[in-house]
């Protein structure tokens, strides 16, 4: 299977499955049922000896704890990382409201997380019916977080290794399809063609317009803290802890989010000025 093969059976597989899409039992509104969390999807490949997984290990950039490509993988070649863009009801019904996500943006980040992770199993089996090993992390009984901010495997600085697009000043990695959306991201043995990165440092996308501060209800970010520190993640893990919905439907699913960052804003669907 070349990865031009993978990338087109995955993709129809999204736009396809029902698991890309709400259902009438947990739809928070009768409308939503069927509404899709995502649209085509953008992928990336980094090779897993790339120096920048060990310079992540910097306390500065992501944890010392952090495992490398092959600590969750022996023998592991390649990574291969995707985005899955936000649909456009999900990011249209966010930019109307104010302090309160959208029900359809509550959806895309519960049901739609749960929709990542059936993807990243999906794309490991496709790897593994051709004989690869393959690993998707996030989903992986070794993954944990540490601390409020970060994890043992970071989604956005694995794409940001394979191409996908540089940081933003809400700490979004924005792409060429913006930054509304989710990562995740799978790790083989396969020998995959790496994506060149058409950009040569980690914040080149950022205007540092200062919008996500304007659009953000908690006053988590502060352009004055400049881009490595203009984001404060307790402030804004806080604010979404005690905006959470009720349980509801028959998995009694508590549903959170904000997104308010990732929309009305340069880099919601593109990258600036491009």
């Amino acid at each position: 299977m070349t990865l031009e093969t993978l990338k087109d059976t995955a993709t129809k597989y999204l736009l396809t499955c029902p698991e890309n899409h709400v259902t009438v039992e947990d739809a928070l509104r009768p409308d939503l049922a069927g509404m899709p969390f995502y649209d085509e999807p953008l992928y990336g490949v980094a090779s897993a000896d790339d120096p920048l997984f060990k310079q992540f290990r910097d306390p500065k950039i992501v944890h010392e704890e952090l495992m490398l490509p092959d600590e969750w993988l022996p023998g592991a070649k390649s990574i291969i990382s995707f985005f899955l863009p936000f649909s456009e009801p999900v990011r249209v019904s966010n930019r109307k409201m104010t302090d309160l996500a959208s029900d359809e943006w509550f959806h895309a980040r519960i049901e739609g997380q749960m929709m990542m992770d059936h993807f990243g199993k999906y794309v490991c089996q496709l790897l593994e019916k051709e004989g690869y090993k393959a690993v998707y992390p996030a989903a992986d009984p070794r993954f944990h977080w540490i601390g409020n901010a970060a994890s043992n495997w970071s989604e956005r600085h694995a794409a940001y290794a394979a191409g996908l697009g540089t940081f933003g000043l809400s700490k979004g990695l924005i792409t060429k399809k913006g930054m509304a959306g989710r990562f995740g991201s799978v790790i083989t043995d396969a020998v995959l063609p790496v994506t060149e990165r058409e950009y040569s440092n980690p914040f080149e996308y950022c205007i540092m317009c200062g919008k996500c501060q304007i659009m953000c209800p908690a006053d988590a970010i502060d352009i004055k803290r400049g881009i490595l520190e203009g984001k404060n993640h307790t402030v804004c893990q806080t604010f979404q802890r005690a905006r959470r919905q009720p349980p509801h439907g028959p998995n009694q699913r508590i549903r959170y989010g904000c997104g308010k960052c990732q929309v009305n804003v340069p880099c919601e669907t593109c990258i600036p000025g491009r």
